[in-house]
C-alpha cells in the first residue's frame, strides 16, 4: 500500500488506443504493482460517449475524501475533450501531456505522499526535463 501524509489519490490515464495501458503497465514494470491507477484508451470502434461512461463510472467509485488526477495524452484530442466534459461536475486534476517519465513523477509523487496539487505542480516543472534532444546532448559530450 502507498504511503500517504495526505489524502489518497486516484489517477486515471486516458489516451487514444492502448497508449494508457501500456504507460500504467510499464510504471508498474519499474515501480510495482500500483494502487488506484487505471487506464481507458478510446479504440476505434469505441465512440467518446462510451469512453466518459467508463472514466464516470471509476470517478464514482473513487473513496469518500480521495482526489482524482487525470493524465491525458493529447492537447484538445478526444481523450482530453472528453475528461474536460466531465470536469464541470465532479472535481478533478488533470494534466495533459503525459508521457513515461512525467507518469512516473506521478507515481513517485503519489509515493512520496502528495497531493494532487502538488503532483501537478511537479509535473509542470519537470516537463521540459522529459524530452531531449540527445543529437544535442551527444554534441555536448564530445566536445
Amino acid at each position: 500500500m502507498r504511503q500517504k501524509r495526505g489524502k489518497l489519490m486516484k489517477v486515471i490515464v486516458v489516451s487514444h488506443g492502448s497508449y494508457a495501458r501500456g504507460l500504467v503497465d510499464t510504471a508498474q514494470m519499474i515501480a510495482g504493482e500500483q494502487e488506484g491507477l487505471e487506464a481507458f484508451g478510446l479504440e476505434p470502434e469505441e465512440s467518446v460517449d462510451t469512453l466518459r461512461e467508463k472514466i464516470r463510472e471509476s470517478i464514482e467509485q473513487t473513496s469518500e475524501g480521495e482526489e482524482v488526477l487525470i493524465l491525458t495524452d493529447l492537447f484538445y484530442g478526444s481523450p482530453f475533450n472528453t475528461v474536460i466534459s466531465l470536469m464541470s461536475e465532479y472535481d478533478l486534476y488533470h494534466v495533459t501531456g503525459i508521457n513515461l517519465p512525467l507518469m512516473m513523477e506521478v507515481v513517485m509523487g503519489r509515493y512520496a505522499g502528495k497531493s494532487a496539487q502538488e503532483v501537478c505542480k511537479d509535473l509542470l516543472k519537470a516537463a521540459p526535463e522529459t524530452v531531449k534532444d540527445v543529437r544535442e546532448l551527444y554534441k555536448e559530450v564530445e566536445e
